[in-house]
């Protein structure tokens, strides 16, 4: 038999200590792990805007999409661009959401991703079956809807509307160029019907003078406070937002603050009303009422 020692007592000790130190450990980093959620890396992000169902799911992807989509004007946005609004988004809402939470409204597209409205000839009413416009076979893979719904029309209409609508989260503005290319087809535009409604937009993004800008109105029947917010280049710790001015009616904000203010607006209006005056909805919403 072996005499029991100070020695194995210690390692007996050792070994008590170990069997408690180490759950603990693993289990601390499990827990560490599942939660560490932020930040992930640009590589990370840019994975998740290959993944259009998650993009669709998460408000702030999706917010950073459209607004890459704004940006450029094509058919689809660069994904690299997409995670720069991302985290222009985040740096904003991280500094300033608890003092002014209008900053934490998401951007909205001037109309529905996704859908386009079309009008044709009505002699083509038939070549409508199934969810399948016949010519829209004419146009690359991408541009061909994956589903049709018709519009009412009345019987001795020139025209029938359809709504083409796209799984794929692609720009309709840009899509719309193409369709009017169809045989007899009249009129295409975004569905911006379902999103007009003649009062201010919650965020307006801005490129001026080489600076990015974001123009925030908190309001609800009128305005209550504008809020203007720059975003400086990104450094070694991200980007950083910077509250250039916030100012309720009745106040005067500087006067090189007015001026980007009216150049933000300026720049969205001319992009969004040329395709949704008052005068173009109207006109849009005269059509198809008399073809119903």
């Amino acid at each position: 038999m072996i005499p029991f020692t100070e020695f194995h007592l210690r390692q007996g000790r050792h070994l008590m200590l170990f069997l408690v130190i180490v759950p603990f450990f693993i289990y601390s980093c499990d827990a560490v792990d599942s939660e560490r959620e932020f930040p992930i890396s640009d590589r990370d992000k840019l994975a998740r805007f290959s993944n259009e169902d998650f993009v669709k799911a998460n408000p702030d992807y999706f917010e950073a999409w459209e607004l890459a989509l704004w940006s450029e004007g094509g058919l689809r946005p660069d994904p690299e661009e997409a995670v720069m609004f991302l985290e222009h988004r985040e740096a904003i809402r991280s500094q300033f959401a608890e003092e002014l939470p209008e900053v934490d409204e998401f951007f909205t597209l001037p109309w529905v991703p996704g859908s386009l409205i079309v009008g044709a000839d009505i002699r083509h009413i038939e070549d409508v079956s199934d969810g399948f416009f016949r010519y829209s076979s004419q146009l690359p893979f991408d541009l061909q809807p994956d589903s049709i719904a018709f519009l009412d029309h009345q019987d001795f209409s020139e025209h029938f509307f359809f709504l083409a609508h796209f799984d794929e989260l692609i720009n309709v503005e840009e899509a719309a160029r193409s369709w009017r290319q169809l045989t007899d087809v009249r009129f295409t535009d975004p569905d911006y019907l379902a999103v007009w409604a003649g009062t201010p937009f919650a965020v307006y993004p801005g490129y001026v003078n080489d600076d990015y800008y974001y123009l925030f109105y908190r309001t609800t029947y009128v305005t209550e406070r504008t809020t203007l917010i720059k975003v400086e280049p990104r450094g070694l710790q991200g980007w950083r937002a910077e509250l250039v001015v916030s100012f309720v009616p009745g106040e005067q904000p500087p006067s090189s603050a007015r001026n980007i203010i009216r150049q933000i607006r300026s720049d969205f209006n001319e992009r969004f009303f040329d395709q949704t005056s008052l005068e173009r909805v109207e006109e849009l919403q005269a059509r198809i009422s008399v073809d119903r």
